[in-house]
């Protein structure tokens, strides 16, 4: 081990997936988008694909591509209306595409091509997609041009936070379409959370992002069978003894007020790991919680690691449990150490450190 490896963990991975689609009792399209939540396209559609996932959410045409270059058989979702100069692009490589605009529609119809297209409405996200009044409209034209259409969608802005909001863009979204024959359509609204709660059989597919990656984010109580997927390790690279009243890293942020045993592990912001982890991160070593004592720098970070038996080379766990068993960093913990999000800490994980499979 030089820097450090993430481990992703496939047998984790594969049980979220199935517990979902058991929650659900619904299709699954795995949004893959930012490196697959940092765990890594390839490694995610690959195992996924196992799993007996056939659809795949993407933000962007380059991940697409990626996604059919593993399995070209494989349903792809570009999730917003991307430039009209790659519709060329889009569709030489068969993605799908989440349409909500006259521009682009028009531009796509203008192809003469058929592309796969799902309509997006606005049910309080106001981001992207139709306004219901719209909706009519938009859906005429679709069905008198070339194109076909594949699907209805919607996204939901507080799903983890607000049941009863989500509950009153359903009800919205359901009263929008209800004029619509569906019964060959394809019809999405949900992401992780609402998955576990709304049931609803008018649906067919649910979109799961950061629970297949062990992130439980629904406001309503469940088993919790989810499993976390990615597990952080470096090393040891230095040691050194420092005397009390001494500070270590940028900007001296601490005072040290003991005589202490700094270690130094080559790991940072460029990796992913937040400059704002400092001061109240920690990592595990030897089985024990060591606290960060100067802040985060590019590529690596330093903590306390004195009365502990250490030395060079020795494992340092960023994220997942200690050997033992009885302590654990979480991506929860890390992003209240930063006061950001759980989605953020994952795909801001660099591909400087190698993905490394395990089960």
């Amino acid at each position: 081990m030089d820097r450090g490896y993430i481990y992703v963990n496939k047998k984790n991975f594969i049980n979220n997936l199935q517990y979902l689609s058991q929650v659900s009792k619904k299709k699954t399209c795995l949004v893959v988008k930012a490196n697959a939540y940092g765990h890594g396209i390839k490694w995610s559609v690959s195992n996924a694909r196992e799993a007996g996932v056939e659809w795949f959410a993407v933000a962007s045409i380059e991940e697409g591509i990626q996604v059919k270059q593993e399995f070209k058989d494989s349903r792809v979702l570009l999730l917003a209306e991307p430039s009209v100069g790659q519709l060329d692009n889009i569709f030489k490589n068969e993605l799908d595409l989440t349409v909500y605009s006259d521009s682009f529609i028009d531009a796509l119809i203008d192809t003469g091509n058929q592309y796969n297209v799902h309509l997006k409405i606005d049910t309080g996200m106001h981001r992207i997609g139709c306004s219901p009044e719209k909706f009519d409209y938009f859906l005429e034209k679709i069905n008198d041009s070339n194109l076909s259409l594949a699907g209805i969608c919607t996204h939901f802005p507080l799903a983890d936070t607000d049941k009863g909001d989500t509950q009153n863009a359903i009800d919205l979204f359901k009263n929008t379409i209800s004029n619509v024959d569906i019964d060959n359509l394809l019809c999405h609204v949900d992401n992780s959370a609402s998955t576990f709660y709304n049931l609803d059989e008018s649906f067919n597919m649910v979109r799961i992002g950061i629970a297949a990656y062990g992130i439980e984010i629904s406001p309503v109580e469940s088993e919790n069978k989810l499993l976390p997927t990615m597990e952080i390790k470096t090393r040891i690279s230095n040691l050194q003894h420092r005397k009390k009243g001494e500070a270590v890293s940028y900007g001296k942020a601490k005072i040290l007020d003991r005589d202490s045993v700094i270690a130094t592990s080559p790991i940072g912001y460029g990796d992913g790991y937040p400059w704002n982890t400092f001061p109240d991160g920690k990592v595990i070593v030897k089985n024990q919680f060591c606290k960060l004592i100067g802040r985060v720098t590019m590529d690596q970070i330093l903590f306390d690691v004195t009365g502990l038996d250490v030395k060079v080379d020795d494992e340092v766990t960023i994220l997942g449990n200690s050997d033992d068993g009885k302590f654990n960093i979480s991506v929860s913990d890390i992003a209240e150490w930063n006061n950001t999000i759980e989605w953020e800490i994952l795909t801001n994980m660099s591909k400087r450190l190698e993905r490394v499979e395990v089960e």
